[in-house]
């Protein structure tokens, strides 16, 4: 709002994970938290930074979407509805038969809905919509 300019630095550029590496697991976390400092935030479907940083900033991020078959999809990029990040792997079944049978969790679950980004992920919500 002043003008004044502000630079913010990147402290690793490792590209993945290291699991069990204390110094990159500190490194990644103040990534993280320099991302949700951000008035505004783009990231790429499937960021678990991206998602980390817009759930401690409670910001709405612009979702960048992958290509498919090396073609930009159309809109490249979208508003998330909510800021809750994606569960891209939640639990398929349903327990409470006993029998472990595949289900959707957001038919069962009201406030429960599929991500933007990951049909097959699932994020919470405070209404049903």
């Amino acid at each position: 709002m002043t003008g004044e300019v502000i630079g913010v630095y990147q402290p690793s550029h490792e590209g993945y994970q290291h699991f069990g590496d204390d110094m990159h697991n500190m490194k990644a976390w103040v990534e993280m938290n320099l991302l949700s400092l951000c008035d505004d935030l783009a990231t790429s479907s499937w960021s678990t930074f991206g998602y980390i940083a817009q759930g401690l900033g409670g910001l709405r991020p612009w979702i960048l979407y992958m290509p498919e078959k090396r073609m930009t999809p159309n809109p490249a990029c979208r508003r998330a509805n909510l800021i809750e990040p994606c569960f891209h792997f939640p639990p398929s079944y349903e327990c409470r038969s006993g029998t472990k049978v595949k289900a959707d969790l957001s038919t069962l679950v009201p406030h429960i809905k599929h991500c933007e980004d990951a049909t097959f992920g699932i994020k919470l919500v405070n209404k049903i919509a």
